[in-house]
């Protein structure tokens, strides 16, 4: 199988509550379900109980989550572990205060609760209360597509040469966990390329089951010093039928950092 090196590491992102703005990392630990850490808590929507995201609420771009302190482990089974949610005014609640999702929820104008991912069995009275029509089953994660998502740098450069530069493709509009540096150069749409194979990170990381990722509004919405901006989704739309990046599967786990290699091995016809 022929592997060849198809850039680095160039950034990693964290975003430890769904839809808000995460944390850089200068190296991150990959697991089955990611990296771990990422996207453990969301917001549910008490109404009609659905999970909440920025694609309609776009208020949630204003708030930043990150770890503290950074799990050592499986954050969820670190029961010290937990998250910092930074709001606009500079405040800070944490994910294990009792009026957290009060905070959020007034802040939002909407009744919403902090909900924590969760993968142990659910107990009888939660079953009885889920059957009665008075509780959600709780998630077993929060992703909408797959665990791993990336983005190439050489990709980002040439949506921006398609609006002449007019637009700023910032990968933090597109909310990958891993920016791989291709270098600057515009040469199209760059994933489209190592979809028929597995990347792998140095000796350890492996990627596996990519496909394209399709972009929505959370693009175009404002975030730090990010204005809205409706021409990033529709150049995405035009040119790539609004496919940008990939989400993947973890084909193996470890530990990946900053600069690290990253390799494409094509797959042979036969399999793997």
């Amino acid at each position: 199988m022929e592997r060849q090196q198809i850039g680095v590491v160039g950034a990693l992102w964290r975003y430890p509550v769904k839809s808000m703005r995460g944390e850089q990392l200068s190296a991150a630990a990959v697991t089955p379900h990611g990296l771990a850490g990422d996207r453990v808590w969301a917001l549910r929507e008490t109404e009609y109980g659905g999970i909440v995201s920025a694609r309609t609420w776009p208020a949630m771009l204003e708030l930043r989550a990150a770890w503290t302190p950074d799990p050592a482990g499986d954050p969820l089974i670190d029961a010290g572990a937990g998250a910092r949610i930074e709001m606009p005014d500079g405040t800070f609640i944490h994910t294990d205060e009792s009026a957290a999702s009060r905070t959020l929820s007034d802040f939002l104008r909407r009744e919403v609760r902090l909900e924590r991912v969760r993968r142990e069995p659910i107990a009888p009275e939660e079953r009885e209360a889920i059957m009665r029509g008075e509780a959600m089953p709780p998630a077993r994660d929060f992703f909408d597509e797959e665990v791993m998502h990336l983005i190439a740098t050489g990709t980002l450069a040439h949506l921006r040469a398609l609006t002449d530069g007019t637009s700023d493709f910032d990968p933090r509009r597109f909310r990958a966990n891993i920016i791989v540096d291709t270098g600057a150069a515009a040469h199209g749409f760059v994933e489209d390329g190592w979809l028929e194979g597995v990347l792998e990170i140095w000796t350890e990381v492996r990627i596996a089951g990519m496909r394209p990722a399709l972009r929505c509004a959370i693009t175009t919405h404002p975030q730090d010093e990010l204005p809205h901006d409706p021409a990033v989704l529709r150049t995405a739309w035009r040119f790539h039928q609004a496919y940008a990046g990939i989400f993947a599967a973890v084909g193996a786990e470890g530990t990946i950092r900053v600069g690290d290699p990253i390799y494409l091995r094509a797959l042979s016809r036969g399999g793997d």
